[in-house]
């Protein structure tokens, strides 16, 4: 058997550069959780912002499929998602006016309700993220001008 003969041409880690890269790799991944977390928040916002603008335009195209003359205001509360996974409650708003008897201004409010147990709006420093979504329109009666024929 030979013996274990060290020379100094032998490299390696000593236990002192090992801790330092150590304490250097955890300095880097503590500077870099606050931006996991704040990427986490303005997707999972981005998410609801973009379920809020489908739901108004999918209310929208059934007030335009709606006639003119039973185009009315009203306020329902629909939920999106996959129920294993957790919904999303919307609040829909419709707020329609009588501007003359050919034409109708429309405001349309879409607003993301909490997913907590009381079912309350989003509220506190981050709110402002899931913001109501607010289309203005207007909707005009089928007649025929007075260029027509």
């Amino acid at each position: 058997m030979k013996p274990n003969i060290h020379s100094k041409e032998q490299q390696g880690f000593t236990l002192v550069e090992t801790t330092i890269a150590l304490v250097l790799m955890m300095i880097v991944f503590v500077g870099i959780a606050p931006l996991i977390v704040y990427a986490t928040r303005y997707n999972s916002a981005a998410a609801i912002r973009a379920g809020a603008l489908a739901i108004a335009q999918t209310k929208l195209e059934q007030v335009r499929a709606t006639p003119f003359s039973s185009c009315t205001s009203s306020t329902e509360t629909l939920s999106v998602g996959d129920p294993a996974t957790g919904l999303q409650t919307y609040t829909v708003q419709l707020f329609v006016t009588d501007t003359s008897s050919t034409l109708k201004d429309i405001t349309l409010v879409v607003t993301p309700q909490a997913r907590s147990t009381t079912g309350t709006q989003y509220a506190g420093s981050f709110g402002w993220m899931y913001g109501q979504v607010i289309i203005y329109t207007k909707r005009t009666s089928i007649t025929a001008g007075p260029n027509l024929g």
